[in-house]
């Protein structure tokens, strides 16, 4: 190493002590963040509750700018299909895809000033650095969108990090060794297949399904069979209750009248059976593309499942039925991207081993 490098280096240490440094999993689902010396600090759903926007029309119809929001995170979601009419309660992220970009920059805006308030040992000198966890497989322009979310708030750095490479510092992978590791992240709108090898991707395919379509099909199921219709939020809370026999309340679709069922785990199997379906596919047509010098390693670790939905009931026994190995659930269930970014924050010789997705401005 120069010694340009190390001086280098260690401004960036010393600097450090100077603003707060962050990682963001921004996912469909929830946003989470980890802040250097505090640990994982939010934990909440990636939504906004905002004033409806009028659909005006012809050319004297005027712009609407800067929709004023109502609710962020946990508030935003207990509002869904409750909400007043002039109130609309947004999903900014789509599939891993940011699809809202107004939304998206108002919750970053409110979560970023959160993480600035936050008390600090030293004082803040330099504006915050953060480090944000991307699906792989979406292409450059996405990427550089998330990116310049983040940029326009006037952050010092922002570089974003490959999820699957996060999930395997959260495991201990060693990245000095050309060891292989099979990586299914099942989140809030897309699962990803990966192979880890020495702080990269090698192999990765994705699809949009996720914890969403798994509640659209419970919705879908209890419509069919039981001629009840529930809301997104109480096919939510069945998923979570997912290894015990459920009472459902929801609305008769013959008298529309409010009607009581029973869920048993078994039935929540079979309304969820094709998508368990799509990521068993998905993970044997990734393992097809494994360079065969990986596969001794990937017997023996087996795969790991990742991601909120990958403890989904009968998930791990329809997997191992399938590819023939073994396969581990990730015990700190959604939240091994935000401890991925959490050992390069506090390690940061891991960030000069990881292969980065973009690298500092």
């Amino acid at each position: 190493m120069s010694i340009f490098s190390i001086l280098s280096k260690r401004l960036r240490t010393f600097a450090s002590y100077f603003s707060v440094e962050a990682g963001v999993d921004f996912g469909t689902s929830n946003i989470l963040v980890y802040v250097r010396n505090r640990g994982i600090v939010i934990n909440d759903p990636t939504m906004i509750a905002r004033i409806r926007k009028k659909k005006y029309t012809g050319l004297s119809a005027p712009r609407v700018k800067n929709l004023k929001p109502v609710a962020y995170g946990l508030r935003a979601k207990e509002m869904l299909d409750r909400e007043p009419a002039q109130i609309e309660v947004v999903d900014p992220v789509k599939n891993g895809i940011v699809s809202d970009l107004d939304a998206a920059e108002k919750l970053i805006a409110y979560y970023l000033k959160l993480i600035d308030d936050i008390p600090t040992g030293y004082p803040k000198l330099f504006k915050p650095r953060v480090l944000i966890g991307v699906p792989t497989n979406i292409n450059s322009v996405q990427k550089r969108a998330i990116k310049s979310i983040f940029l326009s708030f006037g952050l010092k750095d922002v570089v974003l990090v490959e999820q699957a490479v996060l999930v395997s510092l959260a495991l201990g992978l060693d990245l000095d060794k050309p060891s292989g590791l099979v990586i299914v992240d099942i989140g809030g709108g897309k699962t990803e297949v990966s192979v880890v090898s020495m702080g990269g991707v090698v192999v990765s395919e994705m699809i949009n399904l996720g914890g969403k379509d798994f509640d659209q099909d419970i919705i879908n199921f209890l419509k069919m069979k039981y001629g009840v219709l529930i809301g997104q939020n109480t096919a939510e809370k069945i998923k979570e209750k997912m290894y015990e026999t459920t009472i459902v309340r929801g609305r008769d679709l013959e008298k529309g009248l409010p009607k009581t069922i029973k869920i048993t785990k078994e039935e929540l199997l079979e309304a969820t059976n094709l998508s368990l379906n799509k990521i068993i596919g998905l993970t044997n047509r990734v393992l097809a593309e494994t360079p065969p010098e990986l596969m001794q390693d990937i017997l023996q670790k087996g795969i790991f499942l990742t991601g909120r939905m990958s403890n989904f009931y009968g998930l791990k026994e329809m997997m191992e039925r399938s590819v023939k190995m073994p396969v581990s659930l990730d015990k700190d269930t959604g939240m091994s991207v935000t401890i991925g970014l959490g050992e390069l924050i506090e390690n940061k010789d891991n960030l000069d081993k990881v292969k980065l997705v973009s690298k500092f401005n």
